[in-house]
């Protein structure tokens, strides 16, 4: 069965890929150990770079690797797995040399490249391998990587290597007659864009002086810089590329006058009666102005550009205009002061209202009524794009949307009908952030620091570190991915103009691009928006963790504090839904996996300002994903309203207090009856009851006031008792007086 589950998962796995495949053009990048490192404590200033680019109109891929020299990096065939990706209106950015000098043939590690940069050639048998190779020039194997770059219509910039920390009578040394002058050379020759990045740099370390440039390498080492280094680096090579005449890479960077995240945007929600975080960046040291409904506040951007402040708390109202000054100006319309929401989870968060072409599998129930009443300017939501990657980011793409019949069915449906509660209940605008991304793992919307402070989650970090040791060392599973992908477009293509539905997309073999990692939606969807102003946050995940379940209890609680102390404003409320029914449902008492990661999911009830949404009679036996989203956003927002608006109702079903064995009857006694408890349709059922042998048989369960009697004529002595103990347990009709599923649960674990 958990089999079945998993091939389920696993149709909506890469179904966000698949479609997120969009025309926005990709950065490569292509290297050594300067470029990207995954030795402890060092960097390169490829892995920086990426944060200086617009991630709404383009994608940066760092394919550099530790060790490779302008030769290595295409024997190995590690750009033959970059060719195979490499798509019309792409950029190729590359930076070769500190391993181009050594061994030619002979030793462990032969992978010297020819000096210069002619059409000489040597012909000699590597050791190592035993097999003969043809070696080239370096500036020979740069002018090819240009060239082929071109034929497939990208367009390719060639970088010298940055200089090592080596000074020399007051100065530091370059390489401009050796690896630097030859990079120069090949890119003049191939008429391709060049950046002297070893001058670029050496001037940089040399108005630093020693001591603060060897702050920005690793320890004693002259050649790999820290994180320090590579974000300096990064900085330094983002200036370059913007000055380059007539390159349109350059049209893909972040203003350096003044930037904002995208959750900043026209008809955003800010939340009221707390301060308002405002963050970007800016020149270094330029001051920056917010004006708010009347208020304003300046701060002065540090020396990366970095400033953030916070505006002075608002009642509920709107709308406003935020204006944003600095050397340049930003206005933001339409903007609306109430209650803002962070709507995460898997698929069953991510459906949308409507069924839509980035996500057919969609649409709730009568969903054509929903979008056609869907007349309501007072709610806005703001879903992300789709974005894994392996380190924290500063943005996610994305824009603020005002509901409406032509916007809402892109909306998440759990987040809109709970936000349309609210806004029934509140009288005040309701801002939605959806971050959800299908097939999704809880742990990969944890920080990769808190996973690593909990011991019990190193087997799965392990597992994450080798899956990407293994992508690393095998440029063949790229090569192989973009083969695949090229068929799929075609095939797309082809479905689409005859009306057919798309096949699946291929599944990308980067682990950083698989959603069951750590950290890795934390890191491309999480921290973009982390410290934007906010009430609490709801949840619905868990189906992709039941091969996981017995830790998931304590993934669960990792998530909510780690991303209650990333956002600093205390204990603030998080809602869950407990999964929903699914599969068949048995006829008899049995074990199950679901049940299992239900128990596991409610432990988060442990922690304050908790509350979770029972969503048990809710399934439907063959579709993961139930249509009635409606129930779901409405009991989410039940909790909401009575928990942290202070408004008088019940907030849930009955739930568990205590059981008691007497004689051959136990008494099991509940909370939130409300009225009183009930059965739905027919007599009591779902209850089990077992002797201390453990076998469970159906059990004859009778309501007394607040209390369920349960027992079996076969057994005299009842020592355990469970309710709704099945992956569908459909039977299970236990409620309050307000119509709310009680929960599952099992005594005598």
């Amino acid at each position: 069965m958990m089999k079945r589950l998993l091939s389920v998962l696993a149709v909506f796995a890469w179904a966000g890929i698949a479609s997120a495949e969009g025309e926005n053009p990709t950065l490569w990048i292509i290297g050594d150990s300067t470029v990207r490192n995954s030795t402890p404590g060092q960097m390169g200033w490829g892995d920086c770079l990426g944060e200086h680019f617009d991630k709404s109109g383009i994608e940066v891929v760092n394919r550099a690797i530790g060790g490779r020299s302008s030769r290595t990096f295409r024997t190995e065939g590690r750009w033959d797995a970059v060719m195979a990706n490499l798509r019309e209106g792409d950029y190729v950015l590359m930076q070769f040399g500190h391993n181009d000098g050594g061994e030619m043939f002979a030793g462990d590690r032969p992978r010297a490249s020819i000096k210069g940069n002619g059409e000489e050639m040597e012909t000699g048998t590597v050791k190592a391998t035993g097999k003969e190779e043809v070696v080239r020039s370096y500036g020979w194997y740069l002018r090819r990587y240009a060239r082929e770059a071109r034929e497939r219509g990208a367009t390719p910039v060639i970088l010298s290597l940055i200089p090592r920390n080596i000074w020399k009578d007051g100065r530091i040394t370059r390489n401009g007659s050796d690896y630097g002058l030859w990079a120069r050379q090949a890119a003049s020759q191939e008429d391709v864009a060049f950046i002297d990045f070893n001058s670029l740099l050496a001037d940089s370390y040399e108005d630093l002086g020693p001591d603060a440039t060897s702050d920005l390498f690793c320890g004693t080492d002259h050649t790999h810089t820290g994180p320090e280094g590579a974000a300096f680096n990064a900085a330094k090579l983002a200036a370059a590329i913007r000055g380059l005449d007539g390159c349109p890479l350059a049209s893909h960077l972040k203003p350096v006058d003044l930037w904002m995240p995208s959750v900043f945007s026209d008809h955003m929600v800010l939340q009221r009666d707390l301060d308002i975080p405002v963050w970007g960046t800016a020149e270094p040291g330029a001051e920056v102005e917010v004006t708010l409904a009347g208020e304003s506040r300046v701060v002065r951007a540090g020396p990366k550009g970095r400033w953030r402040l916070r505006l002075p708390p608002l009642e509920a109202g709107g709308p406003y205009r935020m204006v944003v000054s600095s050397s340049a100006t930003r206005s933001f319309e339409d903007v609306m002061v109430g209650e803002v929401w962070l709507c995460s989870g898997q698929s069953n968060m991510d459906f949308t209202v409507a069924p839509t072409e980035k996500r057919p599998w969609s649409g709730t129930a009568n969903w054509e009524k929903e979008v056609a009443a869907a007349d309501s300017p007072g709610i806005r939501m703001f879903t992300a794009e789709w974005a894994l990657h392996e380190s924290p980011q500063a943005d996610v793409a994305g824009e603020w949307k005002v509901c409406s019949p032509q916007a809402v069915g892109d909306f998440s449906a759990v987040a809109y009908f709970f936000g349309r509660d609210l806004q029934d209940a509140l009288d005040v605008p309701v801002g939605l952030i959806a971050c959800a991304f299908g097939g999704s793992t809880a742990e990969a919307w944890i920080s990769d620091e808190s996973l690593r402070a909990h011991p019990q989650f190193e087997p799965l970090l392990k597992a994450y570190r080798a899956k990407c040791l293994q992508f690393r060392d095998d440029p063949e599973a790229m090569r192989r991915y973009g083969a695949d992908l090229e068929r799929w477009r075609k095939a797309a293509d082809d479905a689409k103009a005859a009306g057919r539905k798309a096949p699946k997309a291929p599944k990308h073999p980067d682990p950083v691009q698989d959603q069951h990692n750590p950290a890795v939606l934390f890191n491309g969807m999480i921290a973009p928006i982390v410290s934007y102003g906010l009430r609490g946050a709801i949840w619905y995940q868990g189906e992709s963790n039941v091969g996981t379940r017995e830790i998931y209890g304590q993934l669960q609680k990792t998530l909510i504090h780690d991303w209650r102390s990333r956002w600093s404003i205390g204990d603030f409320p998080f809602y869950f839904v407990q999964l929903a029914g699914y599969r068949e449902p048995k006829t008899s008492p049995a074990e199950s996996s679901l049940a299992q990661l239900r128990e596991a999911q409610a432990e988060a009830l442990e922690l304050p300002n908790t509350g979770m949404a029972v969503a048990i009679d809710l399934g439907e036996s063959a579709d993961i994903h139930p249509r009635n989203k409606q129930d779901v956003g409405h009991r989410l927002a039940r909790l909401a309203i009575s928990e942290t608006y202070g408004v008088s109702m019940v907030a849930g079903g009955p739930v568990m207090k205590d059981a008691v064995v007497a004689d051959d009857v136990v008494r099991v006694r509940f909370d939130r009856v409300a009225g009183g408890l009930m059965a739905k349709s027919g007599p009591l059922r779902g209850f089990e009851v077992a002797g201390d042998d453990g076998e469970f048989v159906w059990a004859t369960a009778v309501i007394e006031g607040e209390s369920v009697l349960v027992s079996h004529p076969d057994i005299s002595d009842p020592v355990h008792v469970r309710y709704a103990w099945a992956d569908h347990p459909q039977q299970a009709n236990l409620c309050n007086s307000e119509g709310l599923p009680a929960a599952p649960f099992r005594t005598g674990r």
